[in-house]
């Protein structure tokens, strides 16, 4: 099998925008190479076709291209199709700092409090389920991937926790809730394999032009998108009192630097830093 169809055979089960890759590996010679020839030479040398033969201005959309084919050679690893990932090792695209938006509690809540309704974009069922998924990232930390693949057979009221094998890095992660959280994702299925947000997990559309228009509806200025709930999250748990390394399990991160780089550091804490600075002067 050519890389390309490998990489469109996972682009048509995943839930992502993987497919958009395509075009450039058809471009850059996916078709005419198998995925069990790739070298880590030739993956290099597509990277950096990516970053000057795109015509993508944008480091984050030439990474993001870049990682959908990584991926695509990890699962073929995990597959037993090569024996392993040309792309390991090699240094990804580097990325200009980003400002990474998050809500603060007081700014959740007035999403909570905000029903927004879009005319004729969406289904009302889907805009339910979209507002109620957004809200149950914001505790959660889920990802749109995860949400979307979310059964009731990961939801164990019980013990009240969510046991999640994550679509990104197929780590598995147990994340506590409390009742409200619970209540967000609406009655239980008796079917287990059922999906939590059925209407979110059929559609193929983007959604995050919704959570805009919602925010800015609930008087919110940023620029809020599903990943804005994953970093919400991280903070709130940060100003909490959370460490770091719980903050990386519950967000099933497997370095403790990628936690650091997704849950800035927000301005209450630098505030109460500063505040136990001693009155020099």
């Amino acid at each position: 099998m050519s890389l390309y169809d490998y990489v469109a055979k996972c682009a048509a089960k995943a839930r992502t925008a993987m497919e958009r890759v395509l075009p450039f590996l058809d471009e850059f010679g996916g078709r005419r190479i198998k995925i069990s020839a790739v070298t880590p030479r030739w993956y290099e040398d597509f990277q950096n076709r990516m970053i000057s033969d795109s015509g993508l201005s944008s480091p984050h959309s030439q990474e993001k291209y870049c990682c959908f084919v990584r991926q695509c050679l990890r699962k073929a690893v995990r597959d037993g199709i090569i024996p392993r990932d040309p792309s390991s090792g090699i240094k990804h695209i580097s990325l200009p700092d980003s400002k990474k938006e998050f809500l603060s509690a007081a700014e959740v809540k007035r999403m909570a409090l905000t029903p927004h309704h879009a005319k004729g974009a969406m289904r009302p069922e889907l805009q339910d389920e979209v507002r109620r998924a957004f809200l149950f990232a914001c505790v959660t930390g889920f990802r749109i991937s995860d949400l979307r693949q979310l059964t009731w057979e990961c939801i164990d009221i019980e013990h009240m926790q969510i046991i999640k094998r994550q679509q990104k890095t197929g780590r598995i992660v147990v994340v506590p809730v409390l009742p409200n959280t619970l209540k967000l994702l609406g009655e239980p299925s008796e079917n287990e394999k059922a999906f939590v947000f059925p209407f979110l997990s059929a559609s193929r559309s983007t959604t995050n032009r919704f959570i805009l228009a919602w925010a800015k509806e609930a008087g919110i200025k940023k620029h809020v998108t599903w990943h804005t709930a994953r970093h919400t999250d991280a903070t709130l748990l940060l100003e909490s009192g959370t460490d770091l390394y719980t903050v990386m399990r519950l967000l099933g991160h497997t370095k403790i630097q990628t936690t650091m780089q997704y849950a800035v550091v927000s301005d209450k804490k630098k505030r109460e830093a500063v505040k136990n600075l001693p009155d020099v002067l």
